[in-house]
């Protein structure tokens, strides 16, 4: 578009936008004739038109004068995204198209979700933050996260979790959890976790982790940890590298 004049742009976007010279007359607010004069060069549009072609044509007062600014740098319907259209929530920061894995070590990625979207209608949906995950609603659907969350339910499962979980609700689904683990009520799911994990209630599934497992009610399923195990019942089998402790 770089060698075009105004008229040949005008006509450009009207067409690729679908509207015809009389529609576009309307939006302007001016006369039919007058759209038709600007497409065969015979005048121009008044000044104080142009930002209002520029949004109708959803593009730059540059790219209306058919000036390209190479600054600035677009996917196309994110087709260059090294991921398929997933209905994931990514989070990331990049550094010009480079998209960094992580932040530094006080970056913290802030989201906000609808507070209890999913009981009022049913939203669901997946995310993944290239970095710490600091939540003070629930999260409605499955996680990766590359560092550490903090939230308050998760309703579904942490499909991978690189650094340390600290939820203030239940955890409704399986965790995979490279660090330790806290979640203050219910986890219901299996656990896979790095470090240490402790659990304000019960966990329903199997439990394999790197260190202790401190749980305030049942583990319903196996358990396999490096440390002791603190809890009321394990209705599976345990293997342990410390005290059994029943409370």
């Amino acid at each position: 578009m770089e060698s075009l004049k105004l008229y040949d742009t005008i006509s450009f976007y009207r067409k690729r936008q679908g509207f015809t010279q009389e529609e576009l007359a309307k939006k302007l607010g001016v006369t039919n004739p007058s759209v038709s004069k600007w497409e065969s060069a015979q005048c121009c549009p008044d000044i104080s038109l142009l930002p209002m072609l520029a949004d109708i044509f959803e593009i730059s007062i540059d790219e209306l004068f058919g000036r390209k600014n190479e600054k600035e740098s677009h996917y196309d319907l994110c087709s260059e995204f090294p991921w398929n259209d997933d209905n994931t929530i990514r989070v990331f920061r990049t550094l010009g198209k480079k998209i960094l894995e992580s932040t530094d070590e006080n970056g913290i990625i802030n989201i906000t979700f609808p507070k209890d979207c999913y009981k009022t209608d049913g939203r669901f949906f997946k995310v993944e933050v290239m970095g710490n995950l600091n939540c003070d609603a629930s999260i409605n659907g499955d996680v990766v996260c590359h560092k550490n969350i903090e939230c308050n339910d998760i309703n579904g499962d942490v499909k991978e979790c690189r650094g340390n979980i600290s939820a203030a609700g239940d955890i409704n689904g399986g965790v995979s959890c490279g660090g330790n683990l806290s979640c203050a009520r219910e986890i219901n799911g299996a656990v896979q976790c790095g470090n240490n994990v402790a659990c304000g209630k019960s966990i329903s599934g199997d439990v394999s982790c790197g260190d202790n497992v401190v749980c305030g009610k049942n583990i319903e399923g196996d358990v396999d940890c490096g440390g002791k195990v603190e809890c009321r019942e394990i209705k599976g089998n345990v293997e342990c590298q410390g005290d059994i402790i029943y409370k």
